[in-house]
């Protein structure tokens, strides 16, 4: 444990204040899409009334971010690839600081709906870009723990509305003020993003060498490393932009196996979290506790506790993502979390006093597990396996398929607690998270300390493969299974296995770097004069 703590201190003191300054300002949109989910929680019970909504309209005007989120993420693509991660996340936050200020002004429920839509497109911006940027500008041993911060400002986002709400809940028109309040995060991303540098791997992809270098040189601790971070980039884009060229973006995406492959597993990744039921919670959870037998007012202090509660949950991510690895939080939360969803659900079938009790149990221990592994692990992985020509289309892809299946929960749930009741809601939720959990260990790779400019050599291999790949670690996943001397003996052959593992993916990189090689000698004599140091590191991991 020691030896751990010393090199997760060396990551840490090895990180640039630049790079930590630049996961601050890009993760306030992350910020913005968390607090409007708790100031419209609040929200709701005062503009409800004001506007004489029937349920339909109530719920659809709760859920027009989520609407808005699918157009915004559908757009993101053009917006990323014309004006880069610093000018999408400025052009989300300005529109939601309009839309922030529009809803709370307005006397008319159609122009309501209508910043409320608006305000979703920024949303959609803001997920598909935040995560990419983070994980474009952060080296590869500390990607997921920065990217990770994506996370952790929703949850921020989250207790400051629970808060807010409560600040303005007594207050003549709060519910304006609630509303408003939303302005806050973009309009400081928009302060912060005039003294942070653009991505590296975008300002390559765009052949913008010298602004390249420069936005390196601030987020990388020395200037050698920073020269070879360049030529790694340069080399690995150049090579497959070449391998490739001559196909449109949507013909890379399907045709092209591995990059299929990954879609695949970031669609799924999204789904897992929305069928965890995460949002279901967030959405309705002072009704929840509401019909467990709980006051409102209690209801509107435990929600605050449940945000505090929630932020606290997110932070040992930063100090176990890069040191165990994606994988294994998943694989070992995941059945928890399925647990805590069960213990909610049963929970309803006691009395009052049982059905408060467990569910506050169930809900926090739920957010204990979720907050430091499904919740950011699924888009630390989303955000790091995709190649850099169609990075930016399958983020937005996954990023819509996640507002879509985020819709279609938070809009059924109501209908389920009426006819399957809560506790066959939150059990039907359970079952889904087992059995993504058991598709999860199947399918999915581990990524942790992989540059990204070979990470799609993971997906190169059929599914039968990886499962069987996957299937061959479970002694390394579980070791009790075993007896304590076999566990004891077998951790240097482990440690093998999992290096075997990462010398195979750096031999099929540099195979195919050979190949792409010969495949240029034949067509041209033409010497490459791309990279500024010709000499990249052997390994590629």
């Amino acid at each position: 444990m020691n030896i751990f703590h010393r090199k997760y201190q060396d990551w840490i003191k090895d990180i640039p204040l630049r790079l930590y300054f630049l996961a601050l300002i890009a993760t306030f949109g992350g910020s913005t899409v968390g607090i409007d989910i708790a100031l419209v929680n609040g929200a709701q019970l005062f503009f409800v009334k004001h506007y004489q909504l029937g349920a339909t309209l109530h719920g659809l005007t709760t859920a027009a971010t989520l609407l808005g989120a699918l157009i915004g993420s559908s757009f993101s693509t053009f917006i990323n690839s014309f004006v880069g991660r610093k000018g999408a996340l400025g052009v989300a936050s300005f529109v939601a600081v309009g839309a922030g200020i529009m809803e709370a002004l307005v006397n008319i429920w159609g122009l309501l709906l209508t910043a409320r839509i608006i305000l979703g497109v920024s949303f959609g911006i803001f997920s598909s870009t935040v995560p990419i940027y983070l994980s474009e500008c952060a080296p590869a041993r500390v990607r997921g723990m920065l990217t990770g911060t994506y996370q952790l400002s929703v949850t921020l986002g989250l207790f400051f509305g629970a808060v807010s709400d409560a600040i303005f809940v007594n207050v003549s028109n709060g519910w304006r003020f609630m509303l408003g309040t939303v302005i806050i995060p973009p309009s400081l991303c928009i302060t912060g993003l005039l003294f942070t540098p653009e991505s590296p791997r975008w300002l390559i992809h765009k052949r913008r060498y010298p602004q390249a270098l420069a936005s390196l040189r601030k987020l990388r601790t020395t200037e050698a490393e920073a020269i070879q971070d360049m030529n790694s980039i340069k080399e690995n884009i150049t090579r497959t932009a070449r391998e490739r060229s001559g196909h449109g973006i949507i013909s890379k995406i399907i045709t092209i196996p591995h990059i299929r492959h990954a879609l695949v597993i970031g669609i799924f990744l999204q789904l897992s979290r929305q069928l965890s039921g995460v949002n279901a919670m967030l959405y309705y959870f002072d009704v929840v506790l509401r019909s467990a037998g709980m006051s409102v007012s209690h209801a509107v202090y435990v929600n605050v506790a449940y945000g505090a509660g929630t932020v606290i949950f997110t932070l040992p991510m930063f100090w176990i993502v890069d040191r165990f690895g994606r994988r294994v939080l998943l694989v070992y939360t995941m059945p928890i979390i399925a647990c805590m969803s069960l213990l909610v659900g049963l929970a309803f079938l006691g009395s009052s006093q049982i059905r408060m009790a467990l569910s506050i149990v169930g809900f926090l221990l739920f957010r204990l597990f979720y907050s430091p592994s499904l919740g950011p692990i699924s888009w630390v992985i989303t955000a790091e396996i995709f190649p850099l020509e169609v990075r930016s289309e399958c983020l937005s892809i996954c990023t819509f398929f996640s507002y879509a299946f985020n819709f279609v929960v938070s809009f059924s749930f109501p209908d389920m607690m009426d006819q399957m009741k809560t506790e066959g809601a939150f059990a039907f939720f359970a079952g889904c998270t087992i059995i993504d959990w058991i598709i999860f260990f199947l399918f999915v790779p581990e990524t942790k300390g992989l540059d990204m400019e070979v990470m799609d050599q993971l997906f190169r291999q059929s599914w039968s493969s990886q499962a069987s790949q996957n299937l061959k670690q479970l002694d390394n996943l579980f070791p009790w299974f075993r007896s304590s001397s076999e566990a004891t003996g077998n951790t240097i052959e482990a440690e093998n296995r999992n290096q075997t593992i990462t010398d195979s993916i750096d031999q099929s990189a540099h195979k195919d770097s050979s190949e792409w090689n010969r495949k240029v000698s034949n067509k041209s004599n033409e010497p490459s004069s791309l990279i500024i140091n010709p000499a990249l590191p052997d390994n590629l991991s």
